[in-house]
Formats: structure tokens, C-alpha cells, sequence
């Protein structure tokens, strides 16, 4: 299984590679978004850094949504979905390999915009700043299993592009809120303060893949 896994997610990630439209988008969003709000913001730092960890993780909430989608709708065109799935043994590696591939682009965009952050907020990039690192990367795992989730259970529904927003904000919201206080906590050097984020982060990704690999065959089931 491992090694389907493995496959599906380095497929994924160079269909992003050769077209990455969805990631660009989303990572162009974010950083026109933290410059306008530094300029918005002018000379009060402590405001810009109020503001710019919930700007940049609903940036990446974004991103989520977008690459997810699209990753989900190139799989099902042209019967490609059915293929696919009668080709791996076990059909939970099609979930996972989503799910390792959506964190690695969605940890990138992350630590993209939260690299500007740090910039644009001249944070000293001491102990405190590496931590986002591992932030990023748990954050990232929640939102890409809470992502593929829905999308595998949307699947080739005509109105899915209005659904999934509509299904997935509410759902995604816990880990919007979660992963703006642990950055503004770590931006602020208050690293205690943060670790209640880092363990609600946590427990909602392992109950979002918990319950995809549970149900995805089922969800995600040919039509």
C-alpha cells in the first residue's frame, strides 16, 4: 500500500508542476494580500501582526480548496477516477496519496507566506520563528484531509464548485482558527501559549484522516 501511496501522491504533485494554475493563484492571493495589508496598516506593527497570521492561513484555506478541487476534478475526467481505482489493491492508498500530495504543496504555499510575514513584520528569526515550521506542516495535514474528505464525497457533482466552499468552510473553520492562534501566539514569543493550537491541530488532523480512511471507499465510490 505504501508504495501505491507514494505513486498516487508524486502523480498529483506533477500534475501540479506542469500546470501549477491553482498553487500560483492561491500563493499570488496571499502575498498581494499581506503587502496590501501592510500598507494598510502603515506604521503599526502591532497591528500588522494582529492582522497578517489570519490573513495568510485564510490564504491558505484558500489555496486548499482551490488545488484540491482541481486535483479531484482531473482525476475524474475522462473516466480516469474508474481506472484508477480498479488499479490499486487497496483503495484507502488513493485517499492518502491525495493527502500526502495536497500537504506538500499546501506546506509549501505556508511556509511561503509565513516567510513573508516574518519579513514584512521584521520578526527575528530565532527559535520561536522555526517553530512554524512544524506548524505549517500539521496545519497543512489537517486542511488537506479535511479537503479531501468532502471533495471525495462531493465527487462529480454538477454543483460542486458551489458546494465545496459551502461544506468545507464550516468544517475547515476550527483549523483556520487554530492555526491563526498558534502563529500569532509564536509571532508574539509566547510559545507556551501556543501548544494548546499545536494539540487542536493535531487531533483534527488525525480525525480528519481517520475518518477518510474509513469511509473513502464508500464516499468516494464509482458512479
Amino acid at each position: 500500500m505504501l508504495g501505491d501511496v507514494a505513486a498516487l501522491a508524486m502523480k498529483d504533485v506533477r500534475i501540479e508542476l506542469r500546470s501549477p494554475a491553482s498553487v500560483a493563484g492561491a500563493l499570488t492571493l496571499g502575498l498581494v494580500g499581506l503587502v496590501v495589508t501592510g500598507l494598510a496598516a502603515g506604521p503599526d506593527t502591532a497591528r500588522l501582526r494582529a492582522i497578517a497570521p489570519g490573513l495568510a492561513w485564510l490564504s491558505i484555506v484558500y489555496a486548499a480548496i482551490t488545488v484540491g478541487e482541481r486535483l479531484d476534478r482531473i482525476d475524474r475526467s475522462d473516466d480516469a477516477f474508474a481506472v484508477l481505482w480498479l488499479s490499486v489493491r487497496d483503495r484507502r492508498a488513493i485517499f492518502a496519496g491525495k493527502i500526502m500530495a495536497l500537504t506538500l504543496m499546501l506546506w509549501t504555499i505556508s511556509l511561503a507566506l509565513l516567510g513573508t510575514a516574518v519579513v514584512l513584520l521584521n520578526i527575528d528569526p530565532s527559535p520561536v520563528a522555526v517553530a512554524l515550521i512544524p506548524l505549517a506542516l500539521i496545519a497543512s495535514i489537517a486542511l488537506a484531509a479535511g479537503v479531501v474528505v468532502v471533495t471525495s464525497t462531493v465527487g462529480g457533482n454538477s454543483q460542486r464548485v458551489l458546494l465545496l466552499p459551502v461544506a468545507l468552510l464550516p468544517l475547515l473553520a476550527p483549523t483556520l482558527l487554530a492555526a491563526s492562534q498558534a502563529t500569532g501566539a509564536l509571532v508574539a514569543g509566547t510559545v507556551d501559549a501556543s501548544l494548546p493550537w499545536f494539540g487542536l491541530l493535531a487531533a483534527q488532523a488525525a480525525l480528519f484522516g481517520g475518518l477518510g480512511l474509513l469511509t473513502y471507499e464508500h464516499g468516494a465510490a464509482l458512479e
